[in-house]
């Protein structure tokens, strides 16, 4: 079993924020990552709303990060979670390939976003996109349109209306109750919207979707998935979760269980950005 003073699941940029102010404190710590450094970044095409940065890159930014944990030299290991035990003082990972142990933990695993199982994700971060308010900006006094459940693409289309010129909700279910009661003239409704797909060569230029026994096609700059996540939680159910299955933690960041920190999206917090992540795992270095 390979043991370190601090353990960070997950290298998304709340992980490896943790990582660089525990890393500072002198501490041995290692992130441990199934896929690559930077996690979601490699998706955004451009972000405007990071300090320092007027615009830039998921990728640049990814890439700076990554230099920043190589050049205090946090050690980055390849390998996928399976189990934890949180239960003794040293806490213990259980991956594919080892098994680690650290006096603390810091989750740093994100959350998933439902997916309309289409071909949105040949399009993310070039028309497509899972969080409006993120990426609302980018379409400014243009037409969008938001997939969504029951309901569930309501509170996107209303943060798009602020800015673009018109959006066009796509239900799968039938919404005709609330359609008659929508105040907003920005927003439209369509009901029982079934096989949705995105059109377009190098970026979203409209959607083809069916209602009833009729296909129809849509012209649009922009694809809203807004059909929920969920929290990368299944591995921590000895924690106390909120209603959703977000880890509840306190404002140093600080779960249920003494030497084990949460940080980003996988933790209860009201607002899912980039600089919160950043926040938060500068947080929970500080206190490891």
């Amino acid at each position: 079993m390979r043991e370190f003073d601090v353990l960070v699941l997950g290298g998304g940029a709340g992980g490896m924020m943790s990582a660089v102010y525990a890393k500072r404190r002198g501490l041995d710590v290692a992130i441990i990552e199934s896929m690559m450094l930077g996690g979601t970044l490699w998706q955004i095409e451009k972000i405007e709303n990071f300090p320092s940065y007027a615009e830039v890159s998921g990728a640049e930014l990814a890439e700076n990060f990554i230099k920043q944990i190589k050049h205090l030299g946090v050690e980055v290991i390849n390998d996928e979670v399976v189990d934890v035990d949180f239960s003794a003082e040293k806490k213990v990972l259980v991956g594919k390939k080892e098994r680690y142990s650290a006096k603390s933990v810091i989750i740093a695993s994100g959350l998933s976003y439902n997916k309309l199982g289409s071909n949105e994700d040949d399009f993310l971060g070039r028309g497509v996109s899972y969080c409006a308010v993120c990426d609302a900006n980018f379409f400014k006094n243009q037409s969008v349109v938001v997939a969504s459940k029951k309901g569930s693409g309501i509170l996107g289309a209303q943060q798009l209306s602020e800015v673009c010129s018109n959006v066009t909700i796509l239900d799968s279910e039938d919404m005709t109750t609330y359609q008659k009661h929508n105040k907003n003239s920005k927003i439209k409704i369509l009901s029982n919207v079934k096989s949705l797909r995105v059109l377009g060569e190098n970026k979203v230029e409209g959607v083809e979707f069916e209602v009833g026994d009729k296909k129809e096609k849509f012209s649009t700059s922009a694809l809203f998935v807004e059909l929920g996540k969920k929290p990368n939680t299944a591995l921590f159910k000895d924690l106390k979760l909120d209603e959703n299955g977000y880890i509840l933690t306190n404002e140093y960041m600080e779960t249920s269980i003494k030497g084990v920190f949460a940080v980003g999206d996988i933790r209860a917090g009201a607002l899912k950005q980039l600089v919160c992540a950043c926040s938060d795992g500068a947080i929970a270095g500080s206190r490891v």
